[in-house]
């Protein structure tokens, strides 16, 4: 079996496309060794680091209901439109995001993870530090602070806290925590280190939606497998970016864009990681669009499967390394 390393971008309700890229990849031999990601790709990282086989996973998701994630407080069950604006006003999201986490919480503890203690990595031959140790990292933004979390490796140091006592699913659902659209999570914190007895952890898209030099060495020595990254969108030339920006909707689109991605376009627009990433054309599907059908997923999935066999065919991991010279 090959080894590798794996990044997965977040893209809300476009998750499906990411199953079908991962699956494609596990069918082709591939094992993770690590993987990181940022929202939607938390949540599929959290699901294949605990031992979700892709066969499951793809059925998890095809079974689910996308909608039963935009969770309102029972209150409100007969005037669900005033839920979301009282959510929204009072608790800086219309969904209370509690359905998203029941629903990691069980799937995760089926596969034996609760805390971060069950996702440490077995590595005896790696010059991984004991902080850095775990099968998954995800990306979470620290509101309060206005700062990059990624977590567990940050726990410690950012938080004051022992990350092997912490919850997995809670730390996704932060990751997740779209702005505006789920409230952000409480995480735990200790007051000398981080100025109060907890952060808000947000979406970690809004600092790094594609954390793909997460796992890079920054030594000497050479990397033992490479890391593959999966995008939930087409591979983009300058030129097809460009945007006319001639209304005021059109600009203010483009800098919420721009403030967005900015961090991770340098990314994007080396050479050394477009060929190592897996492009999944997601187009005609949008992020915030839960009440997708059971169709819309399998054309999603498709499109990952599609993109990573596409990759896998002219991946030759002892070419990139010769041509990048990465050591």
């Amino acid at each position: 079996m090959a080894t590798t390393d794996l990044v997965l971008e977040g893209g809300g309700a476009k998750l499906p496309g990411l199953v079908g890229a991962v699956e494609s990849l596990a069918d082709a031999g591939y094992g993770f060794h690590r993987i990181a990601g940022t929202s939607a790709g938390a949540i599929v990282g959290a699901l294949t680091a605990a031992g979700l086989p892709p066969d499951t996973l793809r059925q998890r998701v095809l079974e689910q209901d996308f909608t039963a994630f935009e969770d309102i407080s029972p209150a409100f069950r007969l005037l669900p439109w005033l839920g979301k604006v009282q959510g929204l006003l009072l608790h800086k999201g219309m969904y209370l995001g509690d359905a998203l986490h029941d629903f990691l919480a069980e799937a995760l503890a089926a596969q034996g993870v609760r805390t971060w203690s069950d996702l440490r990595l077995d590595d005896p031959d790696g010059a991984i530090p004991p902080e850095r140790s775990y099968r998954l990292v995800v990306i979470v933004s620290d509101v309060s602070r206005g700062r990059m979390l990624r977590l567990p490796w940050d726990y410690r140091d950012a938080l004051g806290v022992d990350a092997d006592s912490q919850s997995v699913a809670e730390a996704v659902c932060a990751s997740a925590a779209s702005p505006f659209f789920f409230r952000p999570r409480s995480l735990c914190a200790r007051e000398d280190v981080a100025g109060g007895t907890s952060v808000l952890g947000a979406d970690g898209g809004l600092l790094s939606n594609f954390p793909v030099d997460v796992f890079d060495r920054k030594d000497s020595r050479p990397a033992r497998w490479p890391t593959f990254g999966v995008m939930l969108s087409a591979r983009h030339t300058a030129a097809t970016q460009w945007q006319p920006n001639a209304t005021t909707y059109q600009y203010a689109k483009s800098l919420l864009t721009t403030m967005l991605n900015a961090h991770d376009r340098r990314h994007i627009d080396d050479p050394s990681v477009t060929e190592r990433t897996v492009f999944v054309d997601t187009s005609g599907h949008s992020t915030t669009d839960f009440a997708l059908s059971e169709a819309a997923k399998i054309d999603l999935i498709s499109s990952g499967r599609q993109a990573g066999e596409k990759f896998l065919a002219r991946w030759d991991w002892k070419r990139w390394k010769e041509r990048f010279d990465r050591v």
